[in-house]
């Protein structure tokens, strides 16, 4: 009876003791994962390729959307002196499409006065579902002498092609894998076809399950350089990689071009969903950005690195001082 009392009694302590760990220990563990997905503490997944990268071979990028339809073309010329001020060495313009003739000459000679590469954007589906492309771009369509969509297109390629501020053409954004077969044929077979020289872009969600970084995508086929885009700081969302996966989706990204001999790329966030009509977003910290940038240069042997986007940090109101100059200060250090 006294031996079964002991164990009781031993019995009963260590249920006590178990009880106090997870009492003390659950807040400390709650905060830690905070800390990791904030960015604030150092997360790698175990079984993840290191590689160390020093930086994209071809330089950080950055999404902007300046028309001259809508902005005045100097204002669009402007940015690019500040976006090369700040270290970046590409651009991807929404806007640029929609200047005449003589707005692309002027925004590809004001890159290369600034040093940066320009990669022309051709990723809107009207390029490959046959909506007419000479009532959506007219300003273009007024010096085109074309007839129809293959006219218009093999237009602009030959319009931009045979400048030296040119990077290559931005194909694809996010495209549903249903649309691979009409964007391959109707688009990027074409748009090399007319330029086999300069490279073609096409970059996904990571937020999907057919994606890059599952090694998945079926869009190998239509680009040079594939990536993804990795924007963790936002509403829930159970299905999109939290900002403690930025690793993982990097070494994804990185494995998936190994494998198609292609150009990693990954688009990384500096913009509130608060610019997209999801309230209580923020935008990310300055240690959330350093996080997914040292997570990628670590996971990752990136050909560029973009951020987007220049024309939501630049339209955050008072802050956007603060938050552009986060994004520099972080570019500076990595560049």
């Amino acid at each position: 009876m006294k031996r079964k009392g002991a164990f009781i009694l031993v019995g009963s302590l260590f249920l006590v003791v178990v009880v106090l760990a997870v009492i003390v220990l659950a807040p400390l563990l709650r905060t830690y994962v905070a800390q990791i997905r904030s960015g604030r503490l150092p997360f790698v997944p175990v079984n993840l390729p290191v590689t160390n990268a020093t930086g994209p071979t071809d330089g950080y990028g950055i999404y902007e959307s300046c028309s001259p339809k809508t902005s005045a073309s100097s204002d669009c010329l402007a940015h690019l002196d500040s976006m090369a001020a700040a270290g970046f060495k590409l651009v991807i313009n929404y806007g640029e499409i929609y200047g005449d003739a003589s707005f692309q000459k002027a925004y590809l000679d004001r890159a290369q006065s600034v040093g940066m590469k320009v990669i022309f954007p051709l990723k809107a589906p009207a390029f490959y579902e046959g909506k007419d492309l000479r009532s959506t771009y007219p300003d273009l369509a007024k010096t085109c002498n074309c007839t129809d969509n293959s006219g218009f297109l093999a237009y602009v390629v030959k319009l931009v092609k045979d400048h030296p501020a040119l990077w290559g053409y931005y194909i694809g954004d996010e495209v549903e894998p249903e649309n691979h077969d009409a964007l391959k044929t109707k688009l990027s077979d074409v748009v090399h076809q007319l330029d086999p020289v300069h490279p073609r872009l096409f970059i996904d969600s990571s937020g999907r399950t057919v994606a890059t970084w599952h090694g998945n995508s079926p869009f190998y086929d239509t680009a040079d350089v594939i990536g993804t885009d990795f924007y963790p700081i936002r509403d829930y969302s159970p299905s999109y990689p939290a900002l403690d996966r930025a690793g993982e989706v990097a070494a994804g990204v990185q494995a998936y071009a190994d494998a198609h001999k292609h150009g990693g790329a990954i688009v990384l966030q500096a913009f509130s969903y608060s610019n997209y009509d999801i309230p209580g977003t923020s935008y990310p910290t300055t240690d959330q950005m350093k996080y997914m940038l040292s997570e990628t240069l670590l996971h990752s042997r990136p050909q560029i690195i973009f951020w987007y986007s220049y024309y939501d940090t630049m339209s955050s109101g008072n802050d956007s001082d603060q938050h552009w100059n986060a994004l520099k200060s972080l570019i500076a250090r990595h560049a």
